[in-house]
């Protein structure tokens, strides 16, 4: 078949055309294709250990780290998890952790808002009447620590060792707690500022006891324990014992140089679900990284739990919905909660995608150097081994590595050592 010219032609210029295109747009189209992931850094297992052995020198008895990432789990520890038997600190055991257990109540909480059963700008004396004497005090203020609400603990543990055996196997009752919290001033106006405080965690439990029906030690198996198969997670109130192999817990006294006291058995009543759960390194890993990978929360909601605000001035620091960020001296984001009830101190966090998550331990309390230390652990799982810093007298060229200086551990207690 012959073309005609002018079709002839018209072909050959379209194939030019094309194939100038093609030229002119393959740079820009390589340039705005989405580029490789950054591969994480491997962690530094040693600078882990570093941070639990600095823990040691710090106070505990005994810590411990466990690791988890696409290049599998990693498990450290040193010390006793318990000074009277002699026995090592064991990554297997179960321990108290604290105020992680605000995660779990706000994972709770926010399941709810997602069942329609409660909005989180609401006020909270739409659900619980009469609770509160400010009826501007919202659910999202509940969970961002911005009610006011003053946190009851700071009496309560102003002398440590005396406070806490005044409340070791007592059983208080949510509106008891509330009570001691209303009995003193409002720290702030609500939603003005960031006020850590556990009466608002308080609150949250009693929120999901009235919209539930349900204790809230149902609500956790339900919702999280049994659909993660956390098998060594438990609400455990107001039982003094933790189950099975566990770590015990020492806390320092305010006067320095006296002796560890066993807080092991207790009751936690003082806290419910502001901060009653037991937990393993393994689990707390794995619910870590479930919440990031969106396994317990629709994508949207997720947003909003980990839409944060600062916490201090560093710009380091921040918090969402019950959850904590950090941001690591390399650049990674690392979302998460600490804990601390008498005895025990817990880092659990994992990154945003939910790839890599760490769990830390240090068996001690109301010795903030050994909470600081422990904190450490953060910045060598998830950074990786930085480089040594190198100078001469002669160069005036930057270090290879900025020199980081670890800021004190926020407190989930009063603490006065």
């Amino acid at each position: 078949m012959t073309v005609p010219l002018s079709s002839h032609r018209r072909l050959t210029v379209s194939a030019a055309l094309i194939a100038a295109l093609a030229g002119a747009l393959a740079p820009a189209t390589s340039a705005s294709a989405a580029p490789a992931a950054p591969q994480a850094p491997a962690p530094d297992m040693a600078g882990v250990v570093a941070a639990l052995e600095s823990a040691m020198t710090n106070g505990a008895p005994g810590a411990m780290a466990r690791y988890s990432g696409p290049d599998g789990v990693k498990e450290r520890a040193v010390g006793v998890r318990d000074r009277e038997s002699g026995a090592a600190m064991d990554t297997q055991a179960r321990f108290r952790i604290g105020s992680v257990s605000k995660t779990f109540s706000s994972v709770v909480l926010l399941q709810l808002v997602q069942e329609d059963r409660l909005e989180l700008d609401a006020p909270v004396n739409t659900y619980l009447e009469g609770l509160l004497p400010d009826g501007r005090i919202t659910v999202r203020h509940l969970l961002t620590h911005r009610s006011g609400l003053a946190d009851y603990t700071n009496a309560m543990f102003n002398q440590t060792v005396p406070g806490f055996e005044a409340v070791r196997n007592r059983v208080f009752s949510y509106q008891e707690l509330v009570d001691l919290s209303l009995s003193e001033p409002r720290t702030t106006e609500p939603g003005v500022a960031y006020k850590y405080s556990n009466a608002n965690f308080v609150v949250v439990g009693m929120l999901i006891e009235k919209l539930t029906g349900r204790p809230v030690a149902d609500a956790y198996q339900r919702r999280i324990i049994k659909p993660l198969g956390l098998r060594k997670t438990a609400y455990v109130h107001p039982d003094t014992r933790i189950k099975g192999t566990h770590v015990r817990g020492y806390l320092h006294p305010d006067e320095a140089g006296a002796p560890l006291v066993d807080s092991t058995e207790q009751t936690v009543s003082w806290a419910q679900s502001a901060g009653a759960v037991i937990s393993s390194p393994a689990d707390l890993n794995t619910f870590t990284s479930a919440l990031m990978r969106g396994r317990l929360l629709s994508p949207a909601t997720l947003e909003a739990m980990t839409t944060v605000t600062p916490t201090d001035t560093t710009n380091t620091r921040f918090y969402g919905l019950g959850l904590r960020r950090y941001n690591l001296t390399c650049g990674t984001q690392v979302y998460g909660h600490t804990g601390t009830v008498q005895g025990f101190y817990t880092y659990a966090f994992s990154t945003r995608d939910g790839r890599r998550s760490l769990s830390a331990l240090a068996n001690t309390s109301n010795h903030g150097a050994a909470n600081t230390a422990l904190g450490e652990t953060l910045e060598a799982a998830f950074c990786g081994k930085q480089p040594t810093p190198t100078s001469t007298a002669s160069s005036t060229a930057p270090s290879a590595a900025p020199d980081h200086t670890p800021l004190p551990a926020e407190r989930d207690l009063p603490e006065r050592y």
